[in-house]
C-alpha cells in the first residue's frame, strides 16, 4: 500500500512537472505570437489572451501543488529554527493540517464553481469555462495526495 502511494506520488509529480513546463512554454509562445501579430502585422489574435490566461491559471495551481510536494511554500523558518525539536515537529504538523484543510476547501469550491459554470462558454475559444475552474479541484486533489504521501514517507523513515 505504501509503495503504491509513493509510486503514484512520483508518477503524479512527473506528470505535473511536464504539464507545468508545457503550459509555461505555451504561455510564452502565445504571448510572443500576440506581440508579433500586433506590432508587425497590426492584427492582434482574438484568442491569444484567453489561451495565455487559461494556461496561466492552470500552471499556477499545478505549481502550487508541486510546491506542496517539495515543501516549498512560504514558512517562518526563523521562528521554527528557534523551537525545540518537539515543538518544531508540532508546528510542522499543524502547518500540514492547514494545507490539507485548504486543499479540501479548494476541491469543494472548485467543484462548486465548475457546476455553476458548466453551461458557460469562453468568448474567443468557445470552451467550457468549467475547464478553467477544473484546475482548482485537480490541484486540490494533487495537494492531498502529496501531503498524505509525505506523511506516510515520514512515518516509515
Amino acid at each position: 500500500m505504501m509503495r503504491r502511494l509513493r509510486a503514484l506520488n512520483r508518477a503524479l509529480v512527473a506528470l505535473e512537472t511536464w504539464a507545468a513546463g508545457g503550459l509555461v512554454i505555451t504561455v510564452a509562445a502565445v504571448v510572443l505570437l500576440q506581440v508579433l501579430m500586433r506590432y508587425l502585422f497590426a492584427y492582434p489574435n482574438p484568442w491569444s489572451e484567453e489561451v495565455s490566461r487559461f494556461c496561466f491559471i492552470w500552471v499556477s495551481l499545478l505549481g502550487a501543488s508541486l510546491a506542496v510536494e517539495h515543501r516549498a511554500h512560504f514558512g517562518f523558518d526563523q521562528v521554527t529554527k528557534a523551537l525545540a525539536p518537539r515543538a518544531k515537529r508540532a508546528a510542522e504538523r499543524f502547518a500540514g493540517v492547514v494545507v490539507l484543510l485548504f486543499s479540501l476547501l479548494l476541491i469543494a469550491t472548485g467543484i462548486a464553481l465548475m457546476g455553476l459554470t458548466m453551461a458557460e462558454r469562453s468568448p474567443a475559444l468557445n470552451l467550457p469555462v468549467a475547464l478553467v475552474y477544473a484546475a482548482a479541484p485537480v490541484s486540490g486533489v494533487l495537494m492531498v495526495v502529496h501531503m498524505v504521501a509525505g506523511w506516510v514517507t515520514e512515518d516509515t523513515s
